[in-house]
């Protein structure tokens, strides 16, 4: 959604790999449709538009993607990522390569070796993206289609595979998958920053914390499985789908108020270094839920983060930079007494 610039320069590159046979891209809403003619010329390419949604959805994104998937097997790539021709070595793309890297293998006895699925590994969003069967993607129920936002998508879905395979995840090695780089602001969802631009960065990483924490509130709230019933989508027009509202999964009232709670102190406490209990005391109207995914900040929030946050933050740096200098002299008299005790002569 609203990833364009990300998405023209990955399909590029995996386009160049020869390790698939389909590529099914989803368009979710984005402001401006991606068209068809501005992907590269690969046979392989669906481009699927998802219409009538205010905000990303990771999980229900995802879910819609599987589920119009033609493959038996399934290798999840976000916006920002490709497989990189690391992969492409060793046979890694045969039916026998899967098989090794999902553990598939028989041992003695005929029980595979491994969970049969894999996750990535290392930084900058890779352990997001996976490799297993579209079998065992829909035994699981997918995504849990409940959470919303940035984060713990992965990390509950891998919990669920866990407790149906009985084995955890193996690791998709990191050189396997590239990643571009870029700011927490945009993984969150709240739009490009530039690296020098330190209230957006902090408005970003508040973004994520909030999310984080609010999707595992509703993982442990609503829990999902392969009986869940998710969202049902209809084809409007060729290539072009809407979500019907009644199948979007809801939360219950006094849930979606606890979560929204959560998410409120989680963000306005973060950006802002404001105790939750002084949130709780100022008006409402000061510190609004964030409305379609995005956390609107203000001029006085600014004012607030430009002036009186950082005079909160110095008895923090204070204690830092005195602990720094009690380990620097710790050390230093560490060093004079190991000198001072050395035998003459040695």
């Amino acid at each position: 959604m609203n990833r364009l610039e990300h998405l023209l320069a990955t399909a590029s590159r995996v386009a160049a790999w020869s390790g698939h046979q389909e590529h099914v891209i989803v368009d979710w809403s984005s402001a401006v449709p991606v068209r068809r003619q501005q992907l590269p010329a690969d046979g392989r390419i669906r481009l699927l538009r998802v219409e009538g949604e205010p905000s990303w959805n990771l999980c229900r994104a995802y879910n819609f993607a599987v589920a119009r998937a033609s493959g038996d097997w399934i290798l999840k790539l976000d916006a920002d990522t490709w497989p990189t021709a690391a992969w492409s070595g060793e046979g890694c793309c045969t039916q026998d390569g899967l098989r090794h890297i999902l553990g598939l293998q028989p041992r003695e006895g005929g029980a595979p070796a491994g969970p049969g699925y894999a996750f990535g590994s290392g930084p900058q969003g890779r352990k997001g993206q996976f490799l297993m069967s579209r079998q065992l993607f829909e035994a699981v129920g997918g995504f849990n289609e409940h959470l919303i936002g940035y984060g713990f998508d992965d990390k509950d879905l891998q919990a669920r595979l866990a407790v149906h395979t009985g084995q955890p995840a193996s690791e998709l090695p990191e050189a396997w998958i590239g990643v571009i780089p870029h700011s927490d602001a945009e993984r969150a969802g709240q739009g490009r920053s530039s690296r020098l631009d330190w209230l957006e960065a902090s408005r970003g990483l508040a973004a994520m914390r909030a999310s984080q924490l609010s999707n595992r509130l509703l993982a442990a709230h609503c829990p999902w499985s392969g009986r869940a019933p998710g969202s049902v989508y209809l084809e409007r027009a060729a290539g072009v789908w809407q979500a019907e509202a009644a199948t979007i999964p809801r939360l219950a009232t006094g849930v979606a108020a606890e979560i929204d709670h959560a998410r409120r102190m989680t963000f306005w406490g973060f950006f802002l270094a404001i105790p939750e209990p002084c949130l709780e005391v100022l008006p409402y109207s000061l510190f609004p839920p964030e409305r379609a995914g995005r956390w609107r900040v203000r001029i006085w929030h600014r004012i607030w983060w430009y002036s009186a946050r950082p005079l909160l933050e110095l008895p923090v740096w204070a204690l830092v930079l005195g602990r720094q200098g009690l380990l620097a002299l710790r050390g230093w008299f560490g060093d004079r007494l190991v000198q001072d005790r050395t035998p003459l002569g040695s």
